[in-house]
């Protein structure tokens, strides 16, 4: 596999990761939110 073929490969796959990780900790806090009003900052 060619060098730049394996790079943007790696990239893409950050990306992916990052938004996934993003949408997960979105989520946690907005379940924190939902499970205890107090916890609002």
């Amino acid at each position: 596999m060619p060098a730049d073929a394996l790079l943007v490969t790696i990239v893409v796959v950050a990306i992916f990761v990052a938004f996934a990780a993003a949408l997960a900790w979105a989520d946690r806090q907005t379940s924190a939110g939902r499970l205890d009003p107090d916890s609002k900052r």
